[in-house]
């Protein structure tokens, strides 16, 4: 489901481009990797939470990196509330829970 996000233009990855996308109001939805920095985690769930989005935790940077197909990716907003829908039921089914922001 993220690499078709991805493919449609609807996914800004990488530390920069996800802050950005959050301080735009543009966020739908916020993955952060499980294996992030505890200063990188502290940023993004403080941006989550400021602007109301919802955050989960999942994967390696590695993971989250392979599904968008690029490089490893500390965090990854969703920028469509159709593919949010569809990765939170995805990530609903397999037991996950927001760490942060409305959900």
């Amino acid at each position: 489901m993220l690499g078709l996000c991805q493919r449609a233009g609807k996914a800004a990855s990488g530390d920069l481009a996800a802050v950005q996308a959050l301080k735009k109001g543009k966020g739908n939805l916020l993955i952060l990797a499980d294996d992030v920095s505890d200063r990188t985690r502290e940023k993004f769930l403080g941006l989550a939470t400021r602007f109301g989005v919802p955050c989960y935790c999942v994967g390696t940077r590695d993971e989250l990196g392979d599904a968008l197909g690029k490089a490893h990716r500390a965090a990854v907003v969703i920028q469509s509330r159709d593919f949010t829908k569809g990765i939170v039921g995805i990530l609903v089914k397999e037991g996950l829970t927001p760490v942060t922001g409305r959900g």
